[in-house]
C-alpha cells in the first residue's frame, strides 16, 4: 500500500482550489514523481515538471471513465474537490443546494475512486479523501454541506472495508478551518492552506486513517470523544 509521497504519481481532483494548490505545492516538494491535477476547467492550471493538467469534470462518468483509461499509473487519489454553500436547511429555498453538494462531496469521489480502483489494486495504492471535522458533527448553518462530508466520511469506511483487503490504502483527513474562498464569512481562527497541506501530508505518511489536521479539529474530535452531545449542542448555539 502506497504510503509515502516520494516517487508517487497522484491524481488530484479539484486541482484549481486553494487547498489543492497547496498540496500540489507539497506533493512536489516531497519528491512526488508525477502529479495529475484535474479540473473542469483546466485553463487556469499551467503544466510544470512534474505536474499535468487534466481536463476532468468529476460529476461527469464519461469524463472519469475517459481520464481512468488514459492515467492507469496513478498510486494515490486524492479527491480533493468539494462544494459548500454555507447553508442551513430550513434556511435554503429548495434541495438544490444540498442535492449539489451531494453530487460534488459524496457522488464524486466514490464515481472516482470506483473508476480508479483498477489501476489502484494492481499498483498497491491509496485513496486520500479531503473532509472535514464538520463530518463528524453538524454546524447548522451549513448543515447540508456537513451532511454531504458526513456521507463522505461514511463513503471512506465502506471503500476502507472492500479496498483494504485487495492492497489499497484509504484515508480521509478532516481539517478545521482553513483560509479559503469558502470560509471568507467565518471570523474564527484559520489554518493557511500550506499548513493545512502539510498536516495532511504529514499524517497520510505517518499511517492515519483519520487525519485531524489543526488545533479546532483535533479539539472537536477530543470533544466529540468525551461528549458529543455537548459539542452538538455548542455547535448548535454558536453564539
Amino acid at each position: 500500500m502506497t504510503e509515502t509521497i516520494k516517487g508517487s504519481i497522484i491524481l488530484v481532483t479539484g486541482a484549481t482550489g486553494a487547498i489543492a494548490q497547496a498540496l500540489i505545492a507539497e506533493l512536489k516538494a516531497r519528491g512526488a514523481a508525477k502529479i495529475y491535477a484535474a479540473a473542469r476547467d483546466v485553463s487556469a492550471l499551467t503544466a510544470s515538471d512534474g505536474v499535468v493538467p487534466v481536463k476532468m469534470d468529476v460529476t461527469s462518468d464519461d469524463d472519469v471513465v475517459k481520464a481512468a483509461g488514459l492515467l492507469g499509473d496513478v498510486t494515490l487519489l486524492i479527491n480533493n474537490a468539494g462544494v459548500n454553500y454555507n447553508t442551513g436547511f430550513m434556511a435554503a429555498p429548495d434541495v438544490a443546494i444540498a442535492r449539489e453538494e451531494i453530487e460534488i462531496n459524496y457522488l464524486a469521489p466514490l464515481r472516482v475512486t470506483k473508476a480508479f480502483a483498477p489501476a489502484l489494486i494492481k499498483n498497491k495504492g491509496a485513496v486520500l479523501n479531503i473532509l472535514t471535522i464538520l463530518a463528524r458533527v453538524n454546524l447548522p448553518f451549513m448543515g447540508s454541506y456537513c451532511a454531504s462530508k458526513a456521507a463522505g466520511l461514511s463513503l471512506t469506511q465502506g471503500l476502507r472495508g472492500d479496498l483494504g483487503p485487495m492492497g489499497v490504502r484509504v484515508a480521509a483527513a478532516l481539517p478545521g478551518a482553513v483560509d479559503t474562498r469558502m470560509t471568507a464569512m467565518l471570523t474564527i481562527p484559520k489554518m493557511t492552506t500550506a499548513d493545512a497541506a502539510k498536516e495532511i501530508l504529514d499524517g497520510f505518511e505517518a499511517g492515519e486513517e483519520e487525519i485531524y489536521v489543526g488545533e479546532m479539529a483535533r479539539g472537536l474530535a477530543q470533544g466529540l470523544a468525551h461528549d458529543p452531545k455537548g459539542v452538538e449542542r455548542q455547535l448548535a448555539s454558536p453564539g
